[in-house]
């Protein structure tokens, strides 16, 4: 039988990162990542990477720790919790006995959906929908790839280089890659490595990019020099990709700051996107804000308060509008990084086709979990 419960904990022991979780001045800067954390539950993510950045005590050896033991506790919390944990320092000090091979045998295992929210930290509804969608035995697959330390994608900008001319520049400045079977343009990092400081990155040869939304743009049907209007394009990593592979982007958001950011991006890819108002295209692409369900794995505080509801009225309007966008015969390709079918399953609006349809799973596809649906207007 499936042991949901313990679905989630690590494949692998650490003794070594378990050691170093025991230590005194180790512990107080874990406490304090998760007190900065719990400030403003809605806003964890961006305030955790920003403490840890401004955190001048943390140097390059213990950064790395502290973030392993913060995020691996905000992974584990409800499972810690239901072991016994009572403070922040049981539950610091039961997640590293956990990683040291305590799975906890004396809890009892409840109902599966359940066990299945208790493992991954998130509300019963969400985990009922997975388990539903899934089936046990896939289910407690995905919960172990959901809580594992996510793998680093890059893109190879085809602009300026080839991927196997990308790994070897790489390579030579000590950062080992391997390929990614789905995608051509695919890197994955192996091990750690400060990318942002690499020649390779400074001459805009590559961008980060998870290989779900490479995927995406790779499946967009796009001729050379055909125009791509990207309606959310934020600081612009599909537009960036979009526009490597001919692609003649216009990008538009409304925040302005991501769209300079976009504007730095495209001046080191040597992209050239246009930046104004939208008009109709070919191709219009909604990469639509949801609750990034998908990125659990990548951003573990967005399990708490975690919901499908929050932005299925703004997934509603961008659509809409973008029906008014595509020009006639043209395709509507709508994206969301999540995993719920209410922000995935929207009506296809009336006179339109659905021409594919794809949802990748962490598990599956050893990528964040995605999902797109591309839509032909009539002629």
């Amino acid at each position: 039988m499936t042991d949901l419960l313990r679905s989630a904990l690590p494949a692998e022991n650490d003794p070594a990162l378990a050691e170093a979780a025991r230590r005194p001045w180790i512990v107080g800067q874990a406490k304090a990542g998760l007190a900065e954390a719990r400030r403003a539950p809605q806003y964890a993510t961006l305030n955790l990477s920003r403490w840890f950045r401004k955190n001048r005590k943390l140097g390059s050896r213990d950064r790395p720790v502290v973030s392993d033991i913060v995020h691996g506790v905000i992974r584990h919390e409800a499972f810690l919790l239901r072991s016994g944990a009572r403070s922040v320092d049981d539950l610091i000090a039961m997640w590293a006995a956990m990683i040291e091979g305590d799975h906890f045998l004396s809890v009892e295992a409840a109902s599966p959906a359940e066990d299945l929210a208790t493992a991954l930290n998130v509300p019963g509804p969400v985990a009922t929908e997975w388990l539903d969608a899934l089936g046990a035995e896939e289910a407690a697959a995905f919960a172990q790839a959901l809580n594992q330390r996510p793998a680093m994608h890059i893109r190879a900008n085809r602009l300026r280089t080839t991927r196997v001319q990308l790994a070897a520049l790489l390579k030579a400045e000590g950062v080992k890659t391997t390929e990614i079977s789905t995608v051509d343009t695919g890197l994955e990092v192996v091990g750690r490595a400060n990318l942002t400081q690499t020649e390779a990155f400074k001459a805009g040869l590559f961008e980060v990019q998870d290989a779900s939304s490479q995927m995406l743009c790779a499946a967009l049907p796009i001729d050379p020099g055909m125009r791509v209007l990207d309606l959310c394009a934020g600081a612009g990593g599909k537009s960036l990709a979009v526009a490597a592979l001919g692609g003649r982007v216009t990008a538009t958001d409304i925040r302005s700051s991501a769209l300079k950011e976009l504007e730095k991006r495209a001046r080191r890819a040597g992209a050239e996107i246009e930046i104004e108002e939208p008009e109709p295209a070919p191709i219009v692409l909604v990469d639509a804000p949801c609750s990034g369900s998908g990125r659990l794995r990548r951003n573990p505080a967005l399990r708490w308060g975690l919901t499908d509801r929050a932005h299925i009225d703004t997934q509603k309007s961008l659509i809409l509008a973008a029906t008014e966008l595509v020009a006639p015969g043209g395709l509507l390709a709508y994206a969301t990084c999540s995993l719920f079918g209410r922000e995935n399953d929207h009506r296809v609006p009336d006179g339109w086709q659905v021409e594919d349809e794809q949802t990748l799973w962490p598990h599956r596809d050893g990528t964040d979990g995605f999902f797109w649906r591309f839509m032909r207007r009539a002629q």
